[in-house]
């Protein structure tokens, strides 16, 4: 199935939302898929269990707020996108009720989503580190990609990190189908974790010296990266840049996409089911977090 099938697009109504409202119409657009909004109502804690009088009232609130919360979305995305209120084909509006992040993840294996869209919190300085925990939660626990959008000026300029890994070949093959589509650029890049480390251990305190890599070894690492990324391009029969650095790889990746003006971070992250979703990629998690501009996320099976 295509990326853009069937998108699931999580909205509080908030203007920052509006963006990934808009991102997921046009993936959905792209695709010839469908569009699906949704808007989870909070709901109070219920006093029915010790006032069962007051369960007929919460019931009616409850639904009053949800037909308004439904035609407040419906306003929304047709604002947004331009898509018409009057033509049901054209995308549809799930309100539901309970934990947002539960609630996303829910209605996603309920309908079949092939890509989740969901905001960031979009702000700057140190709070910017600090991704949203519902935004969080739903790229760590997610059956499938996980788009978290920040306003970025369009350069279609797609940047696509990879650990040179067999794993991490699909969200580079997505990327370069993304960047075709869309006639952008597409740049692959690897980052060469090259940084000192202990001659004996833990001994650096006692007088141990860092190792650090011989110029010739440095550049080996490099010459062999960059065949890689050559060999992957030419076996994904796809057309792009390449890019080898030096240094921490989520820090690289973030400094790459700035530099290059990037609008979007496909990166892939390499946990599975169960248990494991729970301890989402350090790398993915940190790109996820500080990048500034939207971020696709990939889980490799």
């Amino acid at each position: 199935m295509a990326l853009g099938d069937k998108v699931l697009v999580a909205t509080d109504l908030s203007e920052s939302a509006d963006e990934a409202i808009r991102q997921g119409h046009v993936i959905a657009g792209e695709a010839g898929g469908k569009l699906v909004v949704c808007h989870v109502v909070h709901e109070a804690t219920r006093y029915a269990p010790l006032f069962p009088q007051r369960l007929q009232a919460e019931t009616e609130t409850l639904i009053a707020v949800e037909r308004q919360a439904a035609n407040a979305v419906e306003q929304r995305v047709s604002a947004v996108t331009g898509r018409s209120l009057d033509a049901p084909e054209s995308f549809e509006v799930n309100i539901t009720t309970g934990s947002a992040d539960a609630e996303i993840l829910r209605v996603a294996e309920e309908v079949g989503a092939t890509l989740i869209v969901t905001g960031s919190r979009g702000l700057t300085g140190i709070r910017r580190m600090l991704l949203g925990n519902v935004a969080e939660r739903i790229v760590r626990y997610a059956h499938c990609p996980v788009l978290v959008v920040r306003k970025h000026e369009p350069t279609n300029r797609i940047l696509a990190p990879t650990d040179l890994s067999e794993r991490a070949t699909p969200a580079v093959d997505l990327a370069a189908q993304i960047a075709q589509r869309r006639g952008g650029t597409l740049v692959v890049m690897h980052s060469l974790d090259i940084v000192p480390r202990p001659a004996f251990g833990f001994t650096v305190p006692f007088g141990g010296l860092p190792v650090i890599p011989p110029p010739e070894v440095v550049t080996q690492a490099r010459t062999g990266a960059e065949e890689v990324l050559t060999g992957m391009l030419e076996r994904l029969g796809a057309k792009g840049e390449r890019r080898v650095v030096e240094g921490d790889a989520a820090t690289s990746i973030i400094q790459m996409a700035d530099e290059t003006g990037t609008d979007l971070v496909v990166v892939s992250t390499h946990g599975r089911t169960g248990l494991a979703r729970v301890a989402l990629g350090s790398v993915a998690e940190k790109v996820v977090r500080g990048a500034h501009c939207s971020v696709l996320v990939v889980r490799s099976h």
